[in-house]
């Protein structure tokens, strides 16, 4: 990897975020931002150009992470993949409105991210 990815995470558990910009960062990527509500994300993404962002869908604040991806969607076309503890169709339906490059549910290990990252890097 010549030029480190940057990765940003927007998780509401810190615990779990900590561990997942610990492992990432273990493994090369570059973890740019790190954020507990989708408001947050979406502001920084404004000033900031993630290569990645990592998305949880339960997050604190007013929004979801589903709402905060569809807004980052209409002003760039940065990757998303969501990381939940849902499993509920309904809301894989409505996450995948906003056309992730995965979905995947928690608990959530490295080697699970590691092919969707090469395969977009």
């Amino acid at each position: 990897m010549d030029e480190k990815k940057k990765i940003l995470i927007v998780e509401d558990e810190v615990i779990l975020s900590a561990w997942l910009k610990m492992q990432l960062e273990d493994e090369g990527y570059l973890v740019c931002g790190s954020f507990t509500t989708g408001e947050e994300a979406i502001e920084f993404v404004q000033s900031t150009t993630p290569d990645l962002i990592i998305m949880d869908i339960d997050l604190v604040g007013k929004i979801d992470g589903i709402e905060a991806a569809e807004k980052i969607k209409e002003k760039s076309n940065i990757p998303i993949t969501f990381m939940t503890g849902y499993e509920e169709l309904e809301i894989y339906e409505r996450a995948q409105k906003t056309k992730p490059i995965a979905y995947l549910t928690k608990p959530v290990e490295i080697w699970n991210l590691k092919p969707i990252f090469e395969s977009i890097f």
